[in-house]
């Protein structure tokens, strides 16, 4: 502050009555100069004319702040394994002093190296500026955040006495190395449990952000993290959105549509022009609607349960009206249903979970498959999945007393494996050369790999005694090939706030280490499953998932791009749960010389009595008669075989 003195204005400020105030003064060096009570107005003068001459005389250097990333991907955020140049400036901002042999040395970090660290700025006039650009990279497996960096500066001048000086200063600044997208985070201010979609939805070659979230809102957001908005957009449902939104071409226009469903019990389809559909089905909607055919029209049907008293499963058409057979009466169900084509008839057909412990395999023409329903041991709360496996149909399903079952398109139980405690989230596959694994994670923390017959892979369970602390298992795990090395990544959020990326250090996934830089912490925890999609067309894949309070879009680094892997929730944009597996053998060519003969038989007679080890093309080749099972039917089914060949 500075004030003039006349009539004691100090004084009157600061006067207790007993007491004098006393002064401090600080100069351009920062230096304190302070004066007790009782000084006359001499001193006051005398002193701030010393520090007016000391900062006229003074060699001034200002260094900047501002930190210019003038390459790396142009998004004005450093990753993991990017290259980049930034610009460091010095100013003489001195009255009177010519600043010469202005020098400076900056040492690499555990995380960022630099190609030129001994900088020569040269010589830097009076109100003239010089800046070097810096080059660095940044790790590969560097640590996200913060890195702080320490720069001393020298630089020689000429004092008011004609002698030559030497001036230092200390000069620190920081560089932030991050997986967010610029952009992002994209802050909501509400809980997202839907798993978002990637999609080109207003059909610009360009992809979107597609989310509802828990203020009932569905929003559309680029992959800058700019809300698009207009007389529709974002779009609101009324009340929250839990399940996530399912896209296709549903009316088989040139359009993509969304549908989506709300605790306002409401369904709405959308396309980038509006509103298509509003269906009132006066039931709680809080489960993934699916799309899926099941009628003889080309138009898509939206599948869907309900969370009320008097629950029915509903199947809409896109002009309001209710596919044939539908709505039927069926329990509550919190996730979504499954679609595929169990009678072979060209038209899918429901698989759904509920609160009554119940799964149910339902035709299309809205009539209970034989068998069905197959009563678990307690609420399904994760959305089942369905494989067609080896062309042998099964159903996946999570219950929350830990337990996962396979159940045949009979109603049958192919097998169930307990786990070590709630399971919330839905079965997701991944192919290896030991076969088909089903992957699903528990409320510990805990991941599991399961084959065909119920039965562990080899490396699994992980978690925290295998030295993974993952945190609860939220969504979906989901795979893709981050980097192109020909294995999938597998990847996962928790509610702790961490997204878990794993790498495989081998082709039977049993080896599994962390993703350079993962897990990421997030302020917030995760609520959905993530997917992961090239969102800004950049050569490279983003993960994007929704937490507690925002989108988190993590950017990796390595050339990619999407494989066919089941990188979202549910498999894909239609939210069906489905996925067809055949596996690369011939029945009956145990020991893969292209020739069933008695030497395939020993083969497997020798795996019987033995109860050897197979491998997944194996196991194939040895269950000839597809019931998960290789024992003494399958000998004899392989002598029938080779009988009848030879007749």
């Amino acid at each position: 502050m500075v004030t003039d003195d006349s009539g004691s204005p100090i004084w009157n400020l600061f006067n207790t009555g007993n007491y004098f105030p006393s002064t401090v003064f600080i100069d351009h060096t920062m230096s304190v100069y302070y004066q007790d009570s009782g000084w006359s107005s001499s001193y006051a003068i005398t002193k701030v004319n010393e520090m007016i001459n000391n900062l006229e005389n003074s060699l001034i250097l200002a260094t900047s702040n501002d930190l210019n990333i003038l390459t790396g991907d142009g998004d004005e955020t450093l990753n993991p394994g990017e290259d980049f140049e930034l610009i460091i400036s010095i100013s003489n901002n001195s009255f009177n002093i010519d600043a010469t042999n202005v020098e400076a040395n900056i040492l690499d970090s555990n995380n960022i190296s630099f190609i030129n660290s001994n900088l020569d700025f040269g010589t830097v006039e009076v109100d003239e500026t010089s800046s070097i650009i810096l080059s660095g990279t940044v790790s590969d497996d560097s640590i996200l955040g913060e890195d702080i960096f320490d720069i001393n500066i020298s630089a020689s001048y000429i004092d008011n006495f004609g002698n030559s000086q030497v001036d230092e200063i200390d000069y620190s600044f920081s560089i932030n190395i991050s997986l967010n997208q610029q952009g992002f985070p994209f802050d909501t201010n509400s809980e997202i449990k839907p798993s978002p979609l990637a999609i080109d939805f207003l059909n610009n070659n360009q992809n979107q952000i597609i989310f509802g979230d828990n203020n009932g809102l569905v929003h559309v957001v680029d992959s800058n993290g700019e809300e698009f908005v207009n007389d529709t957009f974002p779009f609101d449902t009324n009340n929250q959105i839990w399940g996530s939104i399912a896209s296709g071409y549903i009316n088989q226009d040139e359009n993509m549509d969304i549908a989506v469903v709300s605790k306002s019990k409401h369904l709405y389809v959308l396309d980038r022009e509006g509103l298509l559909l509003d269906y009132n089905a006066n039931k709680f909607l809080i489960g993934t609607p699916a799309l899926g055919n099941l009628d003889s029209d080309e138009d898509l049907e939206i599948v869907f349960g309900s969370f009320s008293s008097s629950p029915k499963l509903f199947a809409v058409n896109i002009d309001g009206t209710d596919v044939l057979g539908f709505p039927i009466d069926l329990s509550k169900s919190q996730k979504g249903p499954a679609l595929a084509d169990f009678n072979s008839n060209g038209r899918d057909d429901i698989v759904i979970g509920t609160e009554d412990d119940e799964v149910f395999l339902i035709y299309d023409d809205g009539t209970i498959a034989p068998g069905f329903p197959f009563i678990a041991t307690n609420k399904i709360r994760s959305a089942p999945s369905i494989i067609n496996y080896n062309d042998s149909m099964n159903i996946l399903a999570c219950s929350t007393d830990g337990i996962i079952y396979c159940i045949k398109d009979d109603g049958t139980l192919r097998f169930s494996f307990e786990a070590d405690n709630d399971i919330y989230t839905s079965p997701s596959f991944l192919e290896s050369d030991q076969g088909l694994m089903i992957f699903f994670g528990t409320d510990s923390g805990t991941l599991y790999a399961l084959n065909m017959n119920g039965e562990l892979y080899d490396g699994y369970p992980k978690g925290i005694s295998e030295g993974f602390d993952f945190g609860p298992i939220v969504g979906s795990v989901i795979f893709e090939d981050l980097d192109s090395d020909g294995l999938s990544e597998i990847v996962f959020g928790s509610e702790t706030g961490k997204m878990n990326v794993l790498k495989s250090l081998n082709n039977s996934y049993a080896d599994l280490v962390f993703y350079n830089s993962f897990p990421t912490t997030n302020t917030f925890g995760y609520a959905s499953s993530a997917i992961i999609s090239d969102i800004d067309q950049d050569n490279d894949l983003e993960i994007i998932s929704g937490t507690t309070g925002d989108i988190i879009v993590h950017d990796v680094k390595e050339s990619s791009s999407s494989s066919g892997y089941w990188n979202m929730y549910r498999g894909n944009n239609h939210r069906t749960g489905f996925y067809d597996y055949s596996m690369q053998c011939f029945p009956g060519d145990i020991n893969f010389d292209s020739t069933v003969n008695i030497l395939d038989i020993v083969t497997l007679v020798n795996v019987v009595v033995n109860s050897s080890d197979l491998s997944g093309n194996e196991s194939c080749a040895a269950d000839l008669n597809s019931d998960g099972i290789i024992n003494i039917l399958d000998i004899v089914t392989l002598v029938n075989v080779i009988v009848s060949s030879d007749d």
